[in-house]
């Protein structure tokens, strides 16, 4: 294969990964709390042989959009979104602690207050488990407040606050389980500054018009070096008839 043929190439491996990349974004652009990922890329210059100061597209690992998302009323009560900076703090399915933007809460048969993917919420007292009650709401500072079963109404009870973090962004990296972690999860300090709010939720930050306008862009590129690889193909073939001809 000529030289042409192999950046071709390897051009074309490079947009299939940022295929794949937009892909998995758009499947998510309905996901409460999503936050996009990005494919980093960066130039790479060829030292040395027929390629020399020849430059190619190096994947760079991925990135991620912490752009927060819409935040949309639902008027149910165990629904929250936290506004502007900040994380809730979960307990993810292998075990280990995470963070999360998703409020769509529930409480489980064990009274185990959980996202709607399963995941414990955390309070600052560990995870968040709740006594039999007959009314539950959450403050703006993510204080969880219970009406005792059995109890009148106006017997409010402060059971636990929700673990509102707020690590560096920088800090933070996207794991293969695609949940969110900053590095020394258990050593995090609760922020009194991260606000929620109650009967919203927060959408995903995934334009889906965006990346379909995307998707369409990267299989022209695709093709485009395909049609580069064919051409390429052509050349050789045509060069070497000409020189068993010579």
């Amino acid at each position: 294969m000529s030289n042409i043929a192999h950046l071709a190439a390897h051009a074309a491996r490079q947009v299939q990964q940022a295929q794949a990349v937009v892909t998995h974004n758009l499947a998510n652009s309905g996901t409460t709390g999503f936050k996009a990922d990005l494919f980093q890329a960066e130039s790479l210059y060829i030292d040395g042989g027929p390629l020399d100061s020849a430059v190619i597209t190096g994947s760079h690992g991925k990135g991620v959009d912490f752009s927060p998302g819409t935040v949309t009323q639902t008027g149910r009560d165990l629904d929250i979104a936290i506004t502007g900076e900040g994380w809730l703090q979960v307990v993810a399915d292998d075990g280990t602690l995470a963070l999360s933007r998703r409020g769509d809460l529930r409480v489980d048969t064990d009274g185990f207050l959980k996202d709607a993917t399963g995941k414990t919420l955390m309070g600052n007292g560990g995870p968040v488990s709740l006594p039999p009650y007959s009314s539950l709401s959450i403050g703006s500072d993510g204080t969880i407040s219970i009406v005792p079963l059995g109890e009148l109404p106006t017997s409010v009870v402060a059971i636990d606050r929700l673990m509102l973090v707020n690590p560096p962004e920088e800090q933070l990296e996207k794991g293969l389980d695609g949940m969110v972690r900053a590095p020394n999860m258990e050593s995090l300090e609760p922020d009194a500054t991260v606000r929620v709010a109650v009967g919203a939720l927060e959408t995903s930050n995934v334009s889906s018009v965006g990346a379909m306008v995307e998707m369409i862009e990267l299989a022209r590129t695709f093709e485009q070096h395909i049609q580069t690889i064919k051409s390429a193909e052509e050349l050789d073939a045509s060069s070497s008839s000409i020189m068993k001809l010579e």
